[in-house]
Parts: structure tokens; sequence; C-alpha cells
């Protein structure tokens, strides 16, 4: 069986359109968790330091003489 060679042309063109097209839906997809994981990220962080900050005031009210070394846990 032979295939005329106009509709082997087209249904080249369309696997290879269909391809850049799922490539760039990816690549959208990725970009767009890459920035939500990174915000998320920098929201955790930013909850830390204040969390550290409300512990330094606390233990300030409670003994003022001795404030504790902030500690690093990851």
């Amino acid at each position: 069986m032979q295939m005329n060679p106009r509709l082997r042309f087209i249904l080249v063109t369309f696997f290879i359109i269909a391809a850049l097209v799922f490539a760039v839906y990816i690549r959208d997809a990725n970009n767009r968790l890459f920035y939500k994981i990174r915000s998320t990220y920098v929201k955790q962080n930013r909850l830390k330091q204040q969390l550290w900050q409300k512990q330094l005031q606390l233990e300030n009210l409670l003994n003022p003489a001795k404030i504790s070394e902030p500690t690093n846990e990851n």
C-alpha cells in the first residue's frame, strides 16, 4: 500500500507540530511548578525568621540577661 506523498507530508508536519506544542506545554508547566516551589521556600524562610524574632522577644521578656543563640535547624 503506497501512501500519497502529500498525505505523508501532512502527517509528518502534524506530528512535528504536535511534538513542539507538547514541549512548550511541558516547559510552561515546569516553570509554573518551579515558581510555586520557590515562592513556598521563600515564604517558609520568612516565617522561620519571624518565629525566631518572636522567640527572642519572649526570651528577652522572661530573662533579659540571657538571650539564647539561634539554632540552625535545616
